[in-house]
């Protein structure tokens, strides 16, 4: 009974869908273990400051990857091809997977985007609290009774004065950062000026240098 059972679903299923199946499955994985290499890839050398970058590969662990695989080949060979036939009958199958692999691109762009804003806006608010407590506690100085104005006067232009310091060498110190990182990044172009590693450097040594313009000017403007 079950062996009729199992034919009739054969039947049902086809031998032409059997291999878009195996054939979408095999595709899927290999798109999906090479995305996952290189995203854990950057991962990796995201805070290597050496020139030497290390690639990371699944290896046999990839073949996790078969199972939303085979889920995806599975909805496109039943439903998609199902709903294909039914309502746009001149669609072909090549169009569908184009489709949605330029879905999948484009959601992953939109989370890397997404991710990237997050962690920006987080990095404002605080550097708007930092900078909020610094100048309440500098201003703290000014208040005090009629009789010790003097002192009050003295010990805020003092308060000042350290703020000013200290600023002044958070700016020297990111300002070292900075030249740290765009040194990297030079040995990296001497390294291998074409590998993605370079921009990645690079782009952070562009970020550590607008974080220390920014704490230069703020010291100035103390």
């Amino acid at each position: 009974m079950n062996s009729i059972y199992e034919s009739r679903i054969w039947k049902k299923f086809g031998n032409g869908k059997t291999l878009h199946f195996i054939v979408y499955t095999w595709i899927f994985a290999t798109i999906f273990n090479n995305i996952a290499d290189k995203e854990l890839t950057k991962l990796l050398n995201a805070n290597n400051e050496t020139i030497y970058t290390y690639n990371y590969s699944f290896g046999a662990t990839g073949l996790i990857l078969v199972i939303p695989a085979a889920l995806l080949s599975l909805l496109i060979v039943i439903v998609l091809v199902k709903t294909r036939d039914r309502f746009f009958p001149r669609l072909t199958t090549y169009k569908v997977i184009v489709f949605l692999l330029k879905l999948i691109k484009l959601l992953w762009k939109a989370v890397s985007l997404l991710g990237a804003g997050v962690v920006y806006l987080a990095f404002i608010i605080a550097s708007l609290f930092s900078d909020g407590g610094g100048r309440s506690s500098s201003g703290g100085g000014s208040y005090h009774s009629s009789g010790g104005a003097s002192g009050g006067v003295s010990n805020n232009s003092n308060s000042r004065e350290e703020l000013k310091k200290k600023s002044e060498w958070k700016a020297r110190q990111l300002q070292k950062e900075a030249d740290y990182a765009y040194k990297h990044a030079e040995k990296q172009a001497q390294y291998n000026i074409k590998s993605p590693h370079f921009k990645s450097r690079l782009n952070r040594a562009d970020s550590k240098q607008i974080k220390a313009n920014e704490a230069a000017k703020r010291a100035r403007n103390l």
